[in-house]
């Protein structure tokens, strides 16, 4: 029997300790290691088809404008009565553009035969509402036959208003015996402004020497209120002589511009002959040069009437 000392024994269980070891321990093959597959990258672009793209038809668009037809100027001939006034009304236009239309015109004296350029334009031919004008009462026409066979219409108005009125206009029509319209003209007055109280005349040349065979009526086509509140001129001194048995009044006096200020503008003045408060003869003067403010300047007007005798004098006096 085997007889095993106590350092024996402890050597063996050291043994045995050693072959468990190298029992577990891993043999020499490389045991296998795990790969992390990537997966291709996505597209995040729409992949190209075959499908093939339809070109859309365009329609050319037209190279060529067409021409659009435009409004010319045209001339008109200056008739005995007219004004420039007289005449823009007749074209519906305003009176500064017919000024710029005809720079080399005098407009304080229009001579017969003068052509005038009419400034025309599309916009012209629109529909403008017309204002309304202020009721003032008109008088009853009264005509004057002249020497070169025309005749000379007028009618007073009054300013009833409360306020200054500019740009009046009315018309004179005639009517035959069957009581149709047959000629309707436009009368203006000398002056532009009208202030309370005042009176003045339209008139108007009406080219027919047959006016008495037609009723002559006057309708009231404008009277448009003033910013201006007071007048800038006065008459302030004037005397008058009558001869040829009062058919001709010679009218002497003296007119102050009132304004502050003044910027090229004309002194105005309308003398009027009245026979039993009828208009019987209208004579226009200009100071024809730009004035100075606060300033008073001689006139001398020689006035005609066509009618009756002259028994009063009507002077209205404005700046231009």
């Amino acid at each position: 029997m085997l007889h095993m000392t106590k350092k024996g024994s402890i050597l063996v269980w050291i043994l045995g300790i050693l072959v468990m070891l190298t029992a577990c321990a891993p043999g020499s093959q490389n045991a296998p290691i795990s790969t992390l597959t990537i997966a291709p990258p996505l597209n995040p672009y729409q992949s190209r088809t075959s499908t093939p793209i339809i070109p859309t038809a365009t329609v050319p668009l037209p190279t060529d404008q067409p021409l659009i037809p435009t409004a010319t100027p045209f001339n008109h001939s200056v008739q005995p009565g007219d004004t420039l006034y007289g005449i823009a009304i007749q074209y519906n236009i305003s009176l500064d553009k017919l000024v710029s239309a005809n720079p080399g015109v005098d407009t304080s004296l229009l001579s017969i035969g003068t052509k005038l350029v009419i400034p025309f334009s599309e916009e012209d031919e629109l529909s403008v509402p017309t204002p309304t004008p202020y009721q003032v009462p008109l008088s009853e026409p009264v005509c004057y036959s002249t020497k070169d066979g025309g005749v000379w219409c007028y009618l007073m108005v009054e300013n009833t208003q409360k306020l200054a009125l500019e740009s009046l206009s009315a018309s004179f029509n005639l009517y035959d015996e069957k009581q149709e319209q047959v000629q309707s003209v436009v009368a203006i007055p000398p002056l532009n402004m009208l202030f309370p109280d005042q009176k003045i005349p339209l008139s108007a040349f009406i080219k027919p020497a047959q006016v008495d065979q037609y009723r002559v009526t006057g309708t009231l086509l404008t009277a448009l209120p003033s910013e201006r509140t007071e007048p800038l001129t006065a008459i302030t001194d004037y005397f008058v002589k009558y001869t040829q048995e009062n058919k001709v009044a010679q009218i002497t006096g003296v007119v102050e511009v009132l304004a502050t200020k003044v910027d090229g503008n004309q002194i105005w003045i309308a003398a009027v002959g009245l026979s039993d408060g009828v208009p019987v003869g209208i004579r226009k003067w200009t100071s024809g040069e730009s004035v100075d403010p606060e300033t008073a300047y001689p006139f001398e007007i020689q006035l005609y009437s066509l009618g009756p005798r002259i028994d009063q004098v009507l002077l209205l006096s404005e700046l231009h």
